[in-house]
């Protein structure tokens, strides 16, 4: 996304900061956005982590420096979302993004005072647009001579949609319409609006407002390691599973009406770690199945890995050691007998980039698929000889309870994928 900072009218460095770290903190994708700001205070370009600053190479006066965003040198970043620095953002900035199902489309706001008319407080500005081109064309022959940059833009090109006709969430914080100003914040809000006086740190009276600007956000910790408890129902050991995960991994508990593989998949975006592990809600982590997995996939140079299980007889005293019959299976070694167990596996993020998640069509051979589509598209095995995990045996388990006609059936469809 692309802001523009031109010193003077009321703005200046703090203002960029000041969105730029609500946008940031409010992201709820593990990718962070990349923001980009011209700024005519700016002699070269600047990467301060959490933006970039571009010289900003007009001298248009006022908000006529904003015709940066329609010029040839913006195009290497186009698509984007052009920001103004008077906006709050109160929810994430993805709700917006989302709107956007066909990024060919010039969007703008609809002018809170004037219907049917544009305005350029937030722009999807499209790449390679033959409107971008027309406006700065347009632009070339035109003398500035007063007049506001959002009369000439709405005599020389037509939005393809305003922002209100596809959400009720962007409000505006000045009285229109016989509405009082916004001192309070409906619950389906994502933007406010203040275009023009007051600013935003001229308006702290206002509660919300004061909290906005007054939010310190620290900087979260990001773990080295993700584990995601899956499922649909606990079964009576869900508390004992997250007592097994330690307290410096991200743990992601996700509950849902799906199979596994859906729950688990819903969730993938929201984990940080370099390494991730799901955990089913019925089993257990050994306490030291982290530190051992981690060190064996950095020392071994592989992308996942798998260890010995401990299995448990829930009502019985058994315990039985599961230890791999094969320590680096092939293709062709897991077409033949399945030698991973569930619950030592741990994988590389890199996996889910390049491969996506788990099938969730599947019902029985989730990870056994998934372990097989690592393999053929080239990611490593290794081992870890430690016992990683404590497997849970018990009446109401998926595989006591399901048919082994079905079971049989999808693993025969799922080798099928591989032979």
């Amino acid at each position: 996304m692309v802001l523009v900072l031109k010193n003077g009218k009321g703005f200046s460095f703090r203002d960029v900061k000041l969105i730029a770290k609500h946008i940031n903190a409010k992201w709820k994708s593990a990718n962070k956005p990349r923001i980009i700001c011209f700024w005519d205070k700016a002699e070269e370009y600047y990467d301060l982590g959490n933006f970039e600053l571009y010289p900003l190479k007009n001298n248009y006066p006022g908000t006529w420096s904003r015709m940066v965003l329609y010029s040839p040198e913006a195009e290497q970043f186009r698509p984007f979302l052009y920001v103004d620095l008077d906006t709050a953002i109160i929810q994430s900035l993805e709700n917006i993004f989302d709107l956007i199902e066909d990024p060919s489309m010039f969007i703008t706001l609809e002018d809170f005072y004037q219907t049917g008319r544009m305005a350029t407080g937030l722009v999807w500005v499209p790449a390679d647009s033959s409107k971008v081109r027309s406006i700065w064309d347009k632009w070339g022959r035109f003398q500035i001579k007063g007049s506001r940059m959002d009369y000439f833009l709405r005599r020389v090109v037509t939005p393809d949609a305003f922002w209100q006709d596809l959400t009720d969430s962007i409000h505006d914080f000045k009285p229109s319409k016989g509405r009082p100003r916004l001192n309070e914040l409906p619950d389906n809000t994502d933007l406010v609006c203040f275009h023009g006086k007051p600013r935003i740190y001229n308006a702290t009276e206002v509660p919300w407002i004061k909290r906005y600007v007054e939010t310190d956000f620290k900087p979260s910790v990001k773990k080295k390691v993700t584990v995601i408890i899956p499922y649909k129902k606990d079964r009576g050991w869900l508390q004992e599973a997250i007592d097994s995960v330690p307290k410096d991994v991200q743990l992601i508990v996700s509950q849902g009406e799906g199979n596994w593989p859906q729950n688990f998949n819903k969730v993938l975006d929201q984990a940080e770690g370099e390494y991730i592990k799901y955990l089913h809600e019925d089993d257990m982590l050994t306490e030291n199945c982290i530190r051992d997995s981690v060190r064996a996939m950095e020392e071994q140079g592989v992308d996942f890995i798998h260890g010995n299980a401990l299995e448990i007889y829930q009502g019985t005293d058994k315990e039985v050691m599961k230890s791999p019959a094969i320590e680096l299976p092939t293709i062709p070694d897991l077409l033949k007998k399945n030698v991973i167990h569930s619950v030592t596996i741990m994988y590389h993020r890199r996996i889910f980039e390049k491969i996506g998640s788990f099938d969730e069509t599947l019902t029985m051979c989730e990870e056994y698929e998934f372990n097989l589509r690592c393999l053929y598209n080239g990611f490593k095995i290794g081992y870890c000889p430690s016992v990683l995990g404590i497997y849970r045996r018990h009446p109401k388990q998926k595989i006591r309870m399901a048919s082994e006609t079905h079971h049989i059936k999808e693993k025969e469809m799922v080798n099928s994928r591989y032979i």
